[in-house]
């Protein structure tokens, strides 16, 4: 539950390959799939379809976050949040997020800790993101969506070789 003299929540991140977050925070701005969703401290109980785009999570003072479990996969990886660390992000592929008594559970059909982003291990995803979009069975809307998610991966795969 909430603390009133913080206004923090807890946040969780699952995707298939498990726990990537579960922390205290100060808010979370999601991809939902009609644009950016901000939540803070007491918001209204909601559950959300999730889009593609970035998570944004600002953990509180003095967060601690669930070690990502082992035998991650390439698009898994968690997050350790720590004392005035600063913002932390993820790469998030559709899903679904509950907002419920000062909780956020977020459930991530694809999810991936930027921080932990290199271009190898993003090229995996681009490499079938890239053969997917090959599949002449795609509807357009398929396609579509992939051609998306390419873009954004190599976006994500040329902000980091400049660090």
């Amino acid at each position: 539950m909430a603390n009133p003299e913080d206004k923090t929540f807890q946040c969780n991140l699952i995707d298939p390959t498990g726990k990537l977050l579960d922390c205290r925070v100060t808010s979370v701005v999601l991809p939902a799939h009609d644009g950016q969703l901000g939540i803070l401290h007491d918001h209204m109980p909601m559950l959300c379809q999730l889009g593609l785009g970035i998570m944004k999570v600002t953990p509180a003072a003095g967060a601690a976050a669930q070690p990502p479990s082992a035998g991650s996969t390439p698009g898994g990886g968690g997050a350790t949040l720590g004392a005035g660390q600063n913002d932390v992000f993820f790469f998030i592929d559709g899903g679904c997020a509950l907002v419920a008594q000062n909780s956020v559970s977020v459930i991530a059909y694809d999810a991936l800790a930027l921080q932990d982003a290199s271009a190898e291990r993003i090229q995996p995803l681009i490499d079938k993101t890239t053969k997917n979009i090959a599949d002449p069975a795609l509807s357009s809307t398929q396609r579509a969506h992939e051609s998306q998610r390419l873009r954004a991966l190599q976006r994500i795969t040329e902000s980091h070789e400049g660090t």
